[in-house]
């Protein structure tokens, strides 16, 4: 009796086939009708097959000569590769960075690749016990969120130096170092903060606060789409909008509640009517300071937030805020990770950038 195969059977069989390396890159593939005839499909099912595992860049079509397993792939042992990579990134049970890994892994597997992850935790000496046990392993690349600390500047010099003399390949994932040469995958952070800050505009706000607690890239860009929406808006910025209130490290929990009473007395110093916070973290230590002054979100004050989704699935809030695409940018990190391995570094591109999703919510009133 035939056996019918589903499309995703047929492209799963098939891509399992080239990564266990029963085919190689000089051998010519069976014709779409002799694999429709073996697996008992139709031949634009088979197509369909052979177009998306192209498109993945397993195969490559020529008109002439057939079908063929695209050059460069690679499974455990070929071409002197390990096959593993390493991902390093702040915690592994933030769900945020686990969707980075998800993505991370999906591709890596595509390509016979095995994923290593660990989380630093913000701690420069773990970052550095990790990366120095990676190397020990010959992975071929690196997957890492640089870690800000400041006065800290040098270890990360140091520790990308220690990545690169080993000959590991690295891609930076969320955020860069600015003197740091190495390709990245971030979210539209101005383009994002841009939409957020337009949006209180457009309800009436004159005198937003920009909170943060660093001088992160991530930050950075985002309080540029803020200044730029302001400029676009035709209100003047002022400097005392920019509220950078620091903190030792990046994940400020021991320091929660020193930077929550920090905030409330500056608020009691400042005339506004929103806030828009950096991150997920800053927005629960302003909510806890509005809460300490009797302020109510938003009768009271309006504010938007980057990370919406964490602190309202975390805290039962409404707030508007961006969710960043984690998981796609996962996946990119681990597309340029490969290119940067197989010497495809033509086909890198420096900084990728992916678009964030602009969560509506019920936290900004008119004015």
């Amino acid at each position: 009796m035939t056996v019918t195969y589903a499309f995703e059977k047929i492209m799963q069989d098939i891509r399992t086939r080239i990564l266990s390396r029963e085919w190689t890159t000089s051998t010519r593939l069976p014709s779409s009708r002799e694999f429709a005839q073996y697996y008992g499909a139709s031949v634009n099912t088979v197509e369909k097959a052979i177009k998306e595992l192209t498109t993945e860049g397993l195969l490559k079509r020529d008109s002439r000569r057939g079908t063929y397993i695209e050059t460069g792939i690679v499974s455990q042992g070929m071409h002197n590769h390990s096959g593993l990579v390493a991902a390093f990134v702040i915690g592994i049970e933030n769900p945020q960075w686990s969707s980075a890994l998800r993505g991370i892994e999906d591709v890596l597997h595509t390509y016979g690749f095995h994923l290593l992850t660990s989380s630093d935790e913000s701690n420069f000496d773990k970052l550095e016990t990790l990366v120095k046990g990676a190397i020990s392993k010959k992975i071929d690349g690196v997957i890492m969120c640089p870690i800000l600390e400041h006065g800290q500047e040098g270890r990360n010099q140091r520790i990308c130096r220690l990545i690169q003399d080993s000959g590991i390949k690295a891609v930076f994932l969320d955020r860069y170092l600015y003197e740091q040469n190495i390709p990245y995958v971030t979210s539209d952070n101005a383009a994002g903060a841009y939409k957020l800050t337009k949006q209180l505009i457009d309800k009436g706000h004159r005198r937003i606060l920009f909170i943060r607690n660093s001088n992160l890239s991530t930050f950075n860009e985002r309080l540029l789409g803020f200044k730029q929406a302001l400029s676009d808006s035709g209100i003047e910025y002022s400097d005392e909008w920019d509220v950078l209130i620091p903190t030792q490290y990046e994940d400020f929990g021991n320091e929660f509640a020193l930077y929550s009473s920090t905030f409330e007395r500056k608020m009691k110093e400042i005339n506004f009517t929103a806030v828009f916070t950096a991150n997920d973290q800053i927005a629960e230590a302003a909510i806890k300071a509005f809460e300490q002054l009797g302020y109510k979100i938003p009768q009271d004050v309006s504010m938007v937030t980057y990370d919406s989704a964490n602190i309202n699935l975390r805290l039962k809030y409404d707030l508007v805020g961006a969710t960043q695409p984690f998981y796609e940018m996962g996946q990119l990190a681990a597309k340029q990770i490969l290119n940067l391995i197989e010497g495809k570094d033509t086909q890198v591109v420096f900084g990728q950038i992916c678009k964030s999703v602009i969560n509506p919510g019920s936290s900004i009133a008119s004015v």
